[in-house]
Formats: structure tokens, sequence, C-alpha cells
């Protein structure tokens, strides 16, 4: 990026946080969120980082060369994710340009019996789409060593122009941004799924208080967020783009269709999502952990 472009992008991003529309989770290191019963529970851990653009490999081999989305800075934002719900586990991780905002690829990997490795490389038009599962022979290898079992571009419907497409785990740092704002909220993403694209909207309502038991990291003396918190509801309503029937429902951290997140209006950390999970209804996840970065403040 030349000099002039990065002066450009620094003095943006210290207007947005001298407004109060910083992204979030530029202080958050990993979050975790546990729920459960007697008899099923599930828990999701989530990081949060950086990575050098040069350095880091994202173009798949199938993968059309022209399209291609590149990182516009010196660096990759990566988020990954480990969700355990009952008996299956699975691995998420979203690379993004933290300049545009928009995905830049994605890889999801299930293990048990039902083992696969979806990845996906986001292009300027759609997106190529490679699944990878296992046989008897690289049962125990590596993902990547898996046959390939399909490799096709999804292209976008006419609905995409020139919108940045995200993953549904960048919601959860525009959801937070969203409830820090002073007055309650509206805003709408394109977000890719697996095989299909939801517009998404977000939409922060009035203040509310709930009880929170959060740990936080690093701290001493049991530091944490404990008790009443001020807190600002953000729902999130996927809605089908194109003209094709539902193939798979949207899904964030395993909770499926209309979710809703409950945002910290100090710290900005998402206490709790609701959603819908598997066959057991309508499901409260709270954060019961969280590690911030050096130098921020809870």
């Amino acid at each position: 990026m030349h000099l002039a472009m990065k002066t450009v992008v620094a003095l943006l991003i210290m207007i947005a946080a001298a407004a109060g529309h910083a992204d979030p989770a530029t202080c958050w290191d990993e979050l975790v969120f546990e729920a459960g019963n007697d008899w099923a529970t599930a828990s999701s851990t989530l990081h949060f980082g950086q990575t050098d653009a040069m350095a880091t490999k994202l173009d798949l081999t199938g993968a059309p060369s022209k399209g291609r989305l590149m990182p516009q800075g010196a660096s990759i934002g990566v988020i990954s994710a480990s969700v355990t719900a009952m008996r299956s586990h699975g691995e998420l991780q979203t690379w993004f340009d933290p300049v545009s905002g928009a995905a830049l690829q994605s890889r999801r990997i299930g293990s048990g019996r039902d083992s696969r490795m979806k990845t996906h490389r986001f292009l300027q038009t759609g997106v190529w789409r490679e699944r990878r599962t296992p046989d008897a022979s690289t049962q125990t290898t590596a993902p990547e060593t898996w046959p390939l079992r399909s490799a096709a571009q999804l292209s976008y419907p006419p609905d995409v122009k020139r919108e940045p497409v995200i993953t549904p785990l960048m919601l959860l740092s525009r959801a937070s941004a969203l409830a820090l704002r002073t007055k309650p909220g509206k805003l709408d993403y394109v977000v890719l799924t697996d095989t299909q694209l939801y517009r998404v909207v977000l939409e922060s309502r009035p203040d509310t208080v709930m009880q929170a038991n959060v740990q936080l990291e690093p701290g001493a003396n049991g530091a944490g967020i404990h008790g009443e918190r001020t807190v600002r509801r953000v729902d999130v309503r996927p809605h089908l783009l194109g003209e094709a029937p539902e193939e798979e429902p949207f899904s964030l951290m395993e909770l499926e269709g209309e979710t809703a997140l409950m945002i910290d209006r100090e710290t900005g950390l998402p206490l709790q999502i609701q959603g819908r999970w598997m066959r057991v209804g309508t499901v409260t996840v709270p954060l019961t952990r969280a590690r911030l970065r050096s130098g921020c403040r809870p």
C-alpha cells in the first residue's frame, strides 16, 4: 500500500475511534461461550488475530487466478473458532481484509462420523468452493490431504453488486460496534454460509439490564464482569438472496435462523447469544470467559 493510502486509512480509523465506532474486536483475543444441561452441552471458543499478508497463502490450487480478492494492506485479520456440540466437533476459520472489510477465505473442518473440510476462496463476482472428505487411507492424515470430492465456482446473484461479502463469524464485531453507538440503529451485510448468500440485517434495540458472569483475562483476584449490566440487544435477521430455494439454514455459532446478541454497553463484549440449536429448540448461550489484548481496558 502506498504511503498516502496508508495515511488515509490510519486517519479513517482514528476518526471512527473518536466517534465510538471502532471495531471492538481489535481488543478481543479470545471469547468462550458455554451452555448445557445434564444431557446436552455446547461450547464455542473464538480467537481473533492478525497475520502478515505477504506470508499468508490464501490461494487454492483450483481457484481461478483472475478476480481473486487480495488484501489492500500489510495485514490480514483472522477469526478462528472451535465449536463442540454434544458429540460433534468443528473448526472454523475466516481470513478477511481489515481495510475493505471483505472476507478473503474461509475454512470449516468437521470431525467424527461426518468428517469433511470445506474451503471457500472469495472472488470479485463469486466464490471458489472445494470440499474434501477422507477415505480409508487418509482417515488419520491432515484434512488438506483428503481426496477432493468437489470443486466449483459459485457466482453471486444479481442482488450483490460491489458490497463486501463476509462470513457469519464476522457479524460479532459488527453487532458490537452497532450496539456501542449512542442510539439504536440498523445495518445490513451480505453473508455467505456454504453455498448460499444471505442479506443479514442487524438491528439494535433500546438498552436493558441482564445478569452476567464473565471471567476476564488477564486479571487477578477474580476480575471479571459480574452482576447487573446494561446491555443492548442486537437482532440478527437473515434473508436469502437469489431465486434458488433455501438449501441450508443460516447459522451463527451453530445457532440457526434468527438470533439475538446481548452486547455490554460499557465494554462491547457479546455477553450472550440466543437462537435455535438443533432439535433442542431456542437456547441461550452466555459468554463465560474473555481474554483481552494488552493495553485494552474492560
